[in-house]
């Protein structure tokens, strides 16, 4: 039987299936993510929720620079304030969501994609988004959901103002814009693409010419507008908090050498199988151009060339040497979407053959990319897992001796901060407070009740158990007296929860700026992070006895809660600005203090009152 007599399967059915292979993909790939806890920045965003109201997040600018951090992204708070409200606490229920939303993000790609292609041919970037590296990254990370969300409405909002071109309906203008409002709120990366709208090739019979373009474009880009306006006023100018790898035109080859480096070795791998993906990504390129008439290949090229930007811009500042791209593998999303879309453009008939033994060796790369990233993700989730596990249900009789990761002080203010939240969110049941490692132990006994995180079994282990040499390192990684200088942009972002301690002098010797006071310290650890100031300056600390805040504190064991630090800068003059500049924070030590960082207030000033978070609008 030809098949010109087989009746067309209905979109709606066809739209359906494609949804429900993708959500059986998503399940199949990373359905292991239900079995996750709590992971990386969980504990503060759970904090957060406690702190603020869903709509101080979005209509209250302090609120919103708090909480989104350096970038304006308040849906990333609004995902854990809804799932709260719908799961309470329970981990697993959360990542449902988050697979969810990520099964939907593949959705909404197709949907855009279905406009131009077959459904088949639509569905293959679905498919590749769902394997690459990072959606494995992705899917283990809860505090990412705003990524995937934005994917979803940034996609909507293409395929709506599609829509209002070809249809030429008002309706659908202002429905793209409302979507890509969304996107931006979810995460930066969206906003540029609003260059999309203007260079998106319009399907078969849509109005010729640009003025329908912009006719339906001007409500979104009228909210890009609005958007500018509101980040500038959110982060008082138009940069964030974090020093910019791309600080002049100097810097261009050296970010372009990293960024091309991280996009090949970050989606495709190291070494000659990454590059050889690579070189069949440009091909697919250049034949897709090829398969285009004539007169529409400099619109495809200018099309190519807005997506690139698109890609590529917001990684020109964050795409610093060192920069360790497998543990932010996040921020390769949306590049690996487009590569994921350059796979379904057409190629010339007679090198069709090419293009399927080209997308093969394309997504063996990727593939095992994919499985890279898992081995390298695998033992740090663990980490997480079990951290989180002790200070939530805290075994009897044990203490954590927390591992430092990320930055000091990092995992004991996150899972500290699940803590908080669930004695905030529970407040009928009891929630045992965990036992954290102060002071050194005082017997072998003791070391064992001690628990330290192990690399080679993926679990914690009575410190007892090490090596002596281990066992010291472990300890002394907590209980160091160490500070950290930490250039950071004005105005100096919300970096505390509270004040504690004091600096109580400040001197400028030289070179030199030297700093007495104290911190909320129990025993001899002390992390204290000193910002304000654009030059690095090398850092001294000791610590210093004070009976006076002991007594006054009634804690014997914050005898030596007091400290001098010494400050080395390049120049006299900088280091006499910094004086009249720097704020200081330390993480909190007390009990209900351990998932806080205190500023230390300045005897006799104000100027660091700045850095505070501001108060709350959620009432217990």
């Amino acid at each position: 039987m030809s098949t010109s007599l087989t009746p067309p399967r209905p979109a709606w059915r066809t739209g359906l299936l494609a949804a429900a292979l993708l959500c059986a993909l998503v399940l199949v790939l990373h359905g292991s993510a239900l079995q996750a806890g709590w992971r990386w920045d969980d504990g503060t965003h759970l904090f957060n929720v406690t702190q603020y109201t869903p709509w101080s997040v979005f209509l209250d600018p302090e609120v919103t620079r708090a909480v989104s951090g350096n970038q304006l992204a308040p849906w990333n708070l609004f995902i854990y304030q809804l799932n709260t409200s719908l799961f309470g606490l329970r981990p697993q229920l959360f990542y449902l969501h988050h697979l969810l939303s990520l099964a939907a993000a593949a959705l909404a790609l197709y949907l855009l994609l279905r406009q131009w292609l077959s459904p088949w041919r639509a569905l293959l970037p679905a498919t590749l988004l769902l394997l690459g590296a990072p959606a494995f990254h992705m899917a283990q990370q809860l505090m990412v959901g705003h990524y995937i969300d934005g994917l979803t409405f940034a996609c909507l909002a293409l395929w709506a103002y599609v829509r209002a071109v070809r249809l030429g309906q008002w309706r659908w203008a202002l429905l793209a814009a409302v979507f890509y409002l969304l996107s931006t709120l979810c995460k930066e990366v969206y906003v540029p693409w609003i260059a999309l709208t203007l260079f998106v090739p319009l399907p078969a019979g849509s109005p010729p010419g640009w003025l329908a373009r912009w006719r339906y474009a001007l409500p979104s880009v009228a909210v890009a507008l609005g958007y500018a306006v509101v980040r500038i006023q959110v982060f008082e100018g138009a940069g964030g908090y974090h020093s910019s790898a791309l600080t002049g035109w100097h810097d261009l080859p050296g970010v372009l050498t990293t960024v091309a480096r991280m996009l090949t070795e970050g989606l495709l791998g190291a070494g000659a199988p990454g590059l050889v993906a690579a070189t069949l990504c440009l091909v697919c390129a250049v034949a897709s151009l090829a398969a285009q008439p004539a007169q529409a290949r400099l619109r495809a090229a200018l099309g190519m060339a807005a997506a690139a930007t698109v890609v590529v811009f917001p990684l020109l500042f964050v795409a610093r040497p060192g920069f360790e791209w497998m543990l932010h593998a996040r921020i390769l999303w949306v590049p690996w979407v487009s590569l994921c879309v350059l796979w379904c453009l057409p190629w010339p008939r007679h090198l069709a053959r090419w293009h399927v033994a080209a997308l093969l060796v394309f997504s063996a790369a990727a593939a095992h990319q994919a499985w890279v990233q898992r081995q390298h993700d695998r033992p740090i989730e663990a980490m997480f897992d079990a951290h989180y596990g002790f200070v939530l249900q805290p075994p009897a009789g044990q203490a954590l001796l927390p591992a430092e990761f990320n930055s000091p002080g990092y995992l004991t203010a996150v899972t500290m901060g699940a803590h908080v939240a669930r004695q905030r969110l529970a407040p009928a049941t009891a929630h045992p407070a965990p036992a954290l490692v102060r002071q050194e132990p005082a017997d072998a006994a003791e070391r064992t009740r001690i628990l330290v995180w192990q690399e080679g079994c993926r679990c914690l282990t009575p410190l007892g158990d090490l090596p002596p040499a281990q066992q010291q390192a472990a300890l002394q990684s907590q209980l160091g007296n160490q500070a950290f200088a930490i250039p950071l942009r004005r105005p100096l972002p919300y970096i505390a929860n509270a004040q504690g301690g004091a600096i109580d002098t400040i001197t400028v010797v030289g070179q030199q700026v030297r700093l007495t006071g104290w911190t909320p310290t129990i025993g001899p650890g002390r992390k204290l992070f000193i910002t304000g100031f654009d030059e690095v300056p090398l850092v001294e600390i000791a610590s210093v006895q004070r009976p006076d805040v002991a007594s006054q504190m009634q804690r014997p064991d914050m005898l030596g809660a007091g400290f001098e630090a010494t400050l080395s800068f390049s120049s006299a003059q900088a280091a006499q600005t910094a004086s009249t500049e720097l704020c200081a924070v330390a993480p909190g030590h007390l009990p209900g203090q351990q998932h806080q960082f205190l500023l230390l207030p300045i005897a006799g000033s104000k100027q660091c009152q700045g850095v505070l978070m501001p108060a709350a609008t959620r009432h217990r």
